[in-house]
């Protein structure tokens, strides 16, 4: 895929798939944007003009078995299983195709995106004084009410420090100001979000190794994190079974259903999802959720209040392929690294992965708008997009005896700093 066209595409998403989201012009975007690159993959696949994607064909079929596994079973009704399909495959569907594709993305590209950033970034000051977010609860027809406000300054802080030239101390104060927006309604995930950022952007200067230090420091990190966000904790884990434990009461609930379906769980639109309560899954009665308060039928409006449960449908074999996706990106991250020697990337995948984890505990954010942006920083921080030379026959006197290797004049313009395998304009003799 064209670098410019993707940049369009990634432009518009920026705009109308997140800051404007809440106002509901355009209610699918997020699904809309992940189909289309899963759908662009696998029809380039198909034509032969990219490779075979082996992580994309081993998605799509365990995706696809669950579906057949959900009908099946008669986990839900037909169409709150695709409803529920197309939600939960959405980032997946999006990373493997992105990461099939790979855009041909430029300096001029990513120049434009931080610049798009900067705007984003301006206007956040200006919606909340429209909004002003009292809780975190999302509000629809109010630009990033609640938690979102604070989770897209982190999201657009990251797009900007992955988009600029280098790991300047210039372009990380700038990314760092920009996440520090959220302050104007913070959350205990986005103070999670920050000190994490803060640390790997300011201290991290090589790959981290897993050893004494490392260790000590991640559990300094860690337990300074926990005492930040202790007061959520209590708030809505700890306390008792009312309208503010439903979180808590998801969680607890887990491990019956993982151990009532075993091994492939109870299917899509079962558990702590929108399609469950839409169709109201017969689980929320079997399992005694249906009578609290934000789990009954027709008001169920905490039950898709968080991701990890959600895994419960797809029982112990879905968390192991969870697991294992993780454990898969951070080894490409290692992987890219080790190509690439770039650490601004490195530092920029590890801050994403951090911010999925966190956000996940207690809200869905990997599966919702944002998500989409997130995993779309993810890929682009996972390749370097180098230019291949075009060699060309030289003829002399009717002889094609030297070959001239040069870079397209719209890829030329981006080598400057790029450490390429081949030198622009280098003459080879041969006859």
């Amino acid at each position: 895929m064209g670098g410019t066209f993707f940049t369009i595409l990634l432009s518009l998403y920026m705009v109308f798939g997140v800051l404007l989201y809440e106002m509901r012009w355009f209610v699918f975007i997020d699904e809309l944007f992940a189909f289309a690159i899963a759908g662009y993959a696998c029809t380039m696949v198909i034509l032969h003009k990219l490779p075979p994607s082996k992580p994309l064909m081993i998605w799509m079929s365990v995706a696809i078995f669950y579906f057949g596994y959900s009908v099946l079973i008669h986990s839900n009704a037909n169409i709150a299983i695709f409803n529920d399909f197309v939600m939960q495959c959405k980032p997946y569907m999006l990373f493997f195709g992105l990461w099939c594709i790979k855009p041909r993305m430029t300096r001029t590209h990513m120049m434009f995106l931080s610049i798009m950033c900067i705007f984003c970034a301006i206007a956040l000051p200006f919606i909340y004084y429209l909004y002003p977010h009292v809780n975190e609860g999302t509000t629809v027809g109010e630009l990033l009410s609640g938690a979102s406000f604070a989770c897209v300054s982190v999201i657009l802080g990251l797009m900007f420090y992955l988009c600029t030239g280098s790991d300047s101390t210039a372009a990380k104060a700038i990314s760092l100001f920009i996440m520090l927006l959220g302050f104007l309604a913070p959350t205990s995930r986005y103070l999670g979000n920050l000190i994490f950022a803060f640390i790997i952007m300011a201290f991290v200067r090589k790959p981290i190794k897993i050893n004494l230090k490392s260790g000590i420091m991640l559990g300094v990190v860690l337990v300074v994190m926990f005492l930040i966000v202790w007061s959520d904790i209590e708030f809505y884990f700890l306390r008792g079974y009312d309208e503010q434990a439903a979180r808590a009461l998801l969680y607890m609930h887990m491990p019956e259903v993982l151990n009532d379906y075993i091994p492939f769980g109870s299917g899509f639109a079962t558990y702590a999802n929108a399609a469950s309560a839409t169709w109201y899954s017969s689980l929320y009665e079997r399992y005694g959720l249906d009578s609290v308060w934000g789990f009954v039928e027709g008001d169920a409006r905490f039950i898709s209040d968080t991701y990890y449960p959600v895994l419960a449908q797809f029982g112990y074999v879905g968390i192991a392929l969870f697991i294992a996706f993780l454990v898969y990106i951070f080894k490409q991250i290692n992987r890219t690294y080790g190509q690439t020697h770039d650490i601004k990337r490195y530092k920029t995948s590890m801050i994403v992965m951090a911010m999925i984890l966190i956000e996940s505990t207690s809200g869905s954010t990997f599966i919702n708008e944002q998500g989409v942006l997130l995993v779309t920083i993810l890929v682009l921080s996972l390749y370097e997009y180098r230019p291949r030379p075009i060699r060309r026959p030289v003829e002399m006197f009717g002889l094609k005896f030297l070959s001239v290797d040069k870079t397209r004049p719209e890829e030329k313009q981006d080598k400057g700093n790029e450490n390429t395998d081949s030198e622009p304009d280098t003459i080879h003799t041969g006859v």
